[in-house]
């Protein structure tokens, strides 16, 4: 049986156009004939099982992320649940753990089950690992938190450099200019564009970059921790920390508090998405805070309006965060 992988290759085309074609969506009219032309040559055929069940509506939908231990996962999942029940649908939530291979067994596993939409938070797939997986369901898909480049779809993010560039600032108006960054893995979305934002405030107010301040790794616990000790442990360390997780700042301060370091006197730390815990510090940890409950119910009323049939082009809203205290 042919793939939409073959009708790809015999067309001359991506799998994503292959996709675009065959969910009405605007294709150049020589790619059309060459599609048309590849799918007949082939006796190419979508998923009926898939089709049957996007006449029928299970009433369920698919809800894929990375993690469901940090706080911020589970207000939005919570969130999106909520305003999903509204409109009659139940949820049906795979974590994949960060790993790629799981990440790609549970989409598959999702949208060959029934769901009549996805929510998706992407880490690892590309653009045409996820239309040759999604291509011949035609399901609504919404992206939040991160996007895959190249995947045609709404999405609901945040306005992450903005965010860590008003942090970065707030460090550097105290007067701090060894300001150390510990992010998770340079090839994630939100890392990348936290990352961006660290770099842009430095900039702005002429601090030279030093790369000995900036830590990359998992989006982990143990990252935050080591990363303290690699950071006390240079010839001139920081005088200051941003972290970009919850997870990672939660490492760090429990690694200084073992050393006896005591935050903000000997070390400033700015978090990301620990709220709660921060806030309760003596004094308290400032921290950047994500509108997780807007993120959901967004995501989830974006999905609801492409099952009620909304056709329009793809939207992508960037919420903003704020600083707290």
């Amino acid at each position: 049986m042919a793939t939409i992988k073959d009708v790809a290759r015999m067309a001359g085309v991506s799998i994503s156009t292959i996709s675009k074609y065959m969910n009405g969506g605007n294709v150049r009219p020589e790619n059309v004939q060459a599609i048309r032309e590849a799918i007949a040559k082939l006796d190419y055929r979508a998923n009926p099982f898939a089709r049957n069940l996007k006449i029928q509506r299970s009433r369920s939908i698919g809800i894929l992320l990375p993690d469901m231990a940090a706080p911020f996962y589970g207000t939005v999942v919570m969130s999106l649940d909520k305003t999903l029940r509204e409109f009659g649908y139940h949820s049906l939530i795979s974590v994949y753990g960060s790993n790629y291979g799981l990440e790609r067994d549970n989409l598959r596993f999702l949208i060959t089950n029934g769901i009549d939409g996805l929510i998706y938070i992407p880490e690892d797939l590309t653009c045409e690992e996820f239309y040759e997986l999604t291509a011949s369901i035609g399901i609504p898909t919404v992206q939040i938190d991160r996007v895959i480049p190249g995947v045609a779809g709404d999405a609901v993010l945040v306005d992450n450099g903005e965010a860590v560039y008003q942090a970065v600032s707030r460090l550097i108006e105290k007067g701090h200019t060894r300001i150390a960054i510990i992010t998770g893995p340079k090839s994630v979305f939100t890392a990348k564009e936290r990352l961006g934002g660290y770099l842009r405030a430095l900039s702005d107010h002429d601090i030279l970059f030093d790369d000995e301040l900036v830590i990359s790794d998992q989006n982990a616990f143990a990252t935050g921790y080591r990363g303290c000790e690699t950071l006390l442990g240079l010839a001139d360390p920081p005088t200051a920390v941003f972290t970009t997780n919850y997870d990672i700042t939660i490492g760090l301060v429990t690694a200084a508090r073992e050393r006896g370091i005591h935050i903000p006197e000997d070390m400033d730390v700015f978090g990301f998405d620990c709220v709660d815990v921060c806030t309760m510090m003596k004094p308290p940890l400032p921290v950047v805070h994500q509108p997780e409950v807007e993120i959901g119910q967004t995501a989830a009323n974006y999905l609801i309006e492409r099952l009620g049939g909304y056709d329009g082009p793809p939207r992508t809203t960037r919420l903003k965060c704020r600083l707290a205290p």
